[in-house]
């Protein structure tokens, strides 16, 4: 073979070898994204070079649905971006997305991880103690009854209470808490309570001694051998005589006279100690 023929033969070996390498370049797709882990509202940057005029992109989640798709046209220099929220349009799983870039016959790919939240995650896949919406709710509703329960519990005396007549009177007494101790005694509703008494025991002996120990069966009209029934019975009787409310004419002296006599003998304790001293009047 001549070297003319041996030239001719060598050039079109080389152009055989060489065109499937330029034309590889020619067709080359690149594909970049900024990170690797995105989470919810997250900008994801996508970039990368195409020969091509135009160029598709989208996004897979982990059970290979479509969660995002765009098309690009790249610009004078074969370069192509875009800017992807994380989660726009409800990614619901937390895992691996698929980022697919298609362009021409050429077709590249690479993946992140987003973690889409607990309010959307099941829970083991966020945390053994998560607790999920509807059951915050049902804690919260329960712990208002409990709150609500106990308030009521405590106020149930105020909120059971029936009104009395004295109730429905605008009566000046209302406005003297000294009177108005004493109205739940002459009122139709039987309301008593335990009065505590403020005289002791040595009173009875100083009071004795200088002989102003009261007679206090005498005052409300009683003997030494009254039962409490008869105590209490004859002591609204003369509450409701004589009290201001009730009696324009009567003095706050004789009521107080009066309530101090049901003081000391409505106490059982009180009331033997009265009656040892009594019985040397």
């Amino acid at each position: 073979m001549n070297p003319l023929m041996k030239t001719v033969y060598f050039t079109i070996l080389l152009f055989i070898l060489i065109l499937p390498v330029t034309d590889a370049f020619a067709n080359e797709l690149t594909l970049n994204i900024d990170k690797t882990i995105y989470e919810k509202s997250d900008f994801i940057s996508v970039w990368g070079s195409t020969e091509f005029d135009s160029v598709f992109i989208s996004i897979k989640d982990p059970d290979g649905n479509n969660v995002w798709n765009e098309r690009l046209k790249p610009d004078d220099e074969n370069n192509f971006s875009t800017l992807i929220i994380a989660g726009i349009g409800g990614w619901q799983k937390s895992g691996n997305y698929l980022v697919i870039v298609e362009s021409g016959n050429s077709i590249s790919d690479t993946k992140f991880f987003y973690n889409s939240g607990a309010q959307v995650n099941p829970p083991s896949a966020v945390s053994d103690y998560y607790v999920s919406p509807d059951d915050l709710y049902l804690t919260f509703a329960i712990a208002i009854i409990i709150v609500a329960g106990i308030f009521i519990y405590l106020a149930r005396h105020i909120i059971l209470q029936k009104k009395t007549s004295y109730d429905n009177f605008k009566l000046d007494s209302k406005k003297n808490r000294d009177y108005e101790k004493y109205h739940s005694e002459w009122s139709e509703e039987e309301i008593f309570g335990s009065h505590k008494s403020s005289t002791e025991t040595k009173e009875f002996r100083a009071m004795y001694d200088d002989n102003s120990l009261p007679n206090y069966y005498l005052i409300l009209g009683l003997t030494n051998d009254s039962s409490q029934t008869e105590i209490k019975n004859q002591y609204r009787k003369l509450a409701k005589q004589y009290h201001p409310d009730r009696n324009k004419d009567s003095s706050e002296e004789k009521m107080a006279k009066i309530n101090k006599a049901y003081e000391i003998l409505s106490d059982k304790k009180l009331k033997a100690e009265y009656d040892k001293f009594c019985k040397l009047l």
